[in-house]
């Protein structure tokens, strides 16, 4: 894959590239559950993401802990990173200024200038 883009969903191929190990090492880890893939038809896709956390899970230094949440705990995170009112009015302010049809209706609204 070093000549094409990653893709974020894989096949067991290109996962196996990615990793650079064997495709049967791939469909082992699969039936195994040590790597989240979903079967369409007769074949599976994976998600890179997967792929990333089968590499972290399997780290060869323990010190670095990946920190798991539970339902609750992001239901609060997200909840904690919810704007008030003021926020959401100057953030809904910036997005209608960046906004692409904002910009036409600007340049439409100017005068155009004398030769």
């Amino acid at each position: 894959m070093s000549a094409e883009r990653t893709r974020d969903i894989m096949t067991p191929d290109q996962a196996a590239n990615y990793l650079q190990v064997n495709r049967e090492t791939i469909y082992r880890y699969v039936r195994e559950g040590k790597l989240a893939a979903s079967k369409l038809g007769r074949t599976y896709r994976i998600p890179k993401t997967s792929l990333d956390l089968l590499l972290w899970a399997t780290r060869t230094k323990s010190d670095v802990t990946l920190r798991e949440y539970s339902g609750p705990q992001v239901a609060q995170f997200l909840k904690d990173d919810q704007l008030d009112e003021k926020a959401q009015q100057i953030a809904d302010r910036f997005l209608k200024a960046a906004s692409p049809r904002s910009k036409v209706s600007r340049e439409a609204g100017r005068p155009t200038p004398s030769p």
